[in-house]
């Protein structure tokens, strides 16, 4: 598995599957968080759960069809995933986790799964920490962000869960207010995407939603 060391770049990694993209969003994707522990109460493992908005999965539909039955087989969706994982590796798989306020370096994947359910695609993918962290003295935060914002993820604190070690958990989301961002901007969100189509200039946590695991 490749180590993933940056801190947290995204950018337009869908938009080969795509249309072609603007400064807002054109996937839309419902996203779940799982927190896995050890019996030591440390964070191995990071689940992710994706459900694709449901135009985003007809079109994937229409472009991996390679049969014509208008569903895809487990040979056309592995086709997808490959070329999910090739295009989002290159952007850390939209992830960040940091502990202690430190970049906490994770390895990728080895494969992506996804299937189809009522319509829409729904991806797993999995990542471990380079280094077990042990939450029972510091909290984690985790991001799930595109800095494009072609790609738009929704979550909230009951989309994260956490297991292993039965000691409590508390979790915390906290979304960005781009009126305020944007209030004393003379460039508007739309400007600054033609500016820069990739923002792989940092923008500051405060423009992604951070999810705060404490198990402290």
């Amino acid at each position: 598995m490749r180590l993933i060391k940056k801190v947290l770049l995204a950018g337009t990694a869908l938009m080969s599957l795509s249309v072609a993209a603007a400064a807002h969003p054109h996937v839309f994707i419902d996203a779940n968080i799982e927190i896995v522990r050890s019996d030591e109460g440390k964070f191995t493992e990071l689940r992710h759960v994706w459900r694709f908005d449901e135009l985003f999965s007809a079109t994937i539909i229409l472009d991996f069809d390679t049969d014509g039955d208008d569903k895809l087989n487990e040979a056309e969706l592995k086709v997808v995933t490959d070329t999910i994982h090739k295009s989002i590796s290159e952007f850390d798989f939209f992830t960040a986790i940091r502990v202690g306020g430190k970049p906490v370096d994770f390895y990728e994947p080895d494969e992506l799964k996804a299937y189809f359910e009522d319509g829409q695609m729904i991806m797993l993918l999995e990542v471990e920490p380079a280094k077990p962290q042990d939450l029972s003295k510091e909290p984690v935060r985790i991001s799930i962000s595109d800095t494009s914002f072609y790609v738009a993820f929704d979550y909230d604190v009951q989309n994260i869960s956490v297991s292993g070690n039965k000691n409590g958990c508390k979790a915390e989301v906290v979304h960005p207010n781009f009126d305020e961002l944007y209030a004393d901007s003379s460039q508007s969100l739309t400007e600054a995407f033609f500016d820069d189509p990739t923002n792989t200039a940092d923008l500051g946590d405060e423009y992604y939603s951070w999810a705060t695991i404490d198990c402290t």
